[in-house]
């Protein structure tokens, strides 16, 4: 087992490819990285999820990508936006400027919402380490008004009631 990725070492990464950069990026982080940042998770992570896609003017860096992963043992991936809750957008907060590069992070209880719509078990767990930090009417508050396109797809929808059984032992919220 990995010992838990820290997140001053995320932090460096960053502040490193940022330094780095030839022209101004954007980054809006989510998953495991996103709530080790906050303090909300320790595990070991292997890559850093950006939502949509890496941006053209880190994508391109591939010598500089490549250094990093090296180095560091983290690999820049993306995820699509449209396994967020509506909204997410609204709610994702600067964690500052790094370098020549913005990064903002995905909320908690979007993070949540997202991973309880995943199979992986490796989700179940961050799951089970995350509901303790978060507030479950929140949680589904979100779920009720943000993750109705997420509801409407059946396998999607059988994913995050295995979850949420597992979780509370009850049917999920209609």
């Amino acid at each position: 087992m990995a010992d838990a990725t820290d997140p001053h070492t995320l932090r460096q990464f960053l502040r490193e490819l940022g330094d780095i950069l030839k022209a101004p990026a954007r980054l809006e982080i989510g998953g495991s990285t996103a709530l080790i940042l906050r303090g909300l998770l320790c595990r070991a992570t292997d890559d850093i999820d950006v939502v949509d896609e890496v941006p053209n003017t880190i994508r391109i860096e591939h010598e500089l990508l490549e250094g990093l992963v090296q180095r560091y043992g983290l690999r820049l991936t993306h995820f699509q936006s449209h396994y967020l809750p509506s909204g997410w957008l609204q709610r994702v907060e600067s964690i500052g400027r790094f370098g020549k590069l913005d990064v903002s992070l995905v909320h908690p209880v979007d993070i949540f919402v997202r991973k309880l719509f995943s199979k992986r078990t490796k989700d179940r767990d961050d799951l089970r380490m995350l509901l303790p930090r978060l507030d479950r009417a929140t949680i589904v508050d979100c779920l009720k008004n943000s993750a109705q396109s997420l509801l409407a797809d059946p396998n999607l929808r059988a994913a995050a009631q295995k979850n949420w059984y597992v979780l509370f032992g009850e049917d999920l919220p209609a």
